[in-house]
């Protein structure tokens, strides 16, 4: 049995860095997009990317990047 899931992962210099999942439900899902945010801003993401960065599931400086992604059944 899979569990679904939503997760923030942080990846640089060809290693994932940090892996955290959250229940794929509204909560956690909110919890996962205020982590990706934080994380996002604390490495070079401006204001004004957000929205986009969070559609795409993804930002991007140099070689980090940081993923947004649910699981599939």
């Amino acid at each position: 049995m899979q569990m679904k899931t939503v997760n923030v992962i942080e990846y640089t210099g060809g290693a994932i860095i940090s892996l955290r999942s959250f229940s794929e439900d509204k909560e956690g899902i909110k919890e996962a997009e205020a982590l990706f945010e934080k994380v996002a801003k604390d490495n070079g993401m401006d204001d004004s990317d957000l929205d986009a960065c969070l559609a795409d599931g993804l930002f991007e400086e140099g070689d980090y990047q940081i993923f947004l992604t649910h699981s599939e059944d």
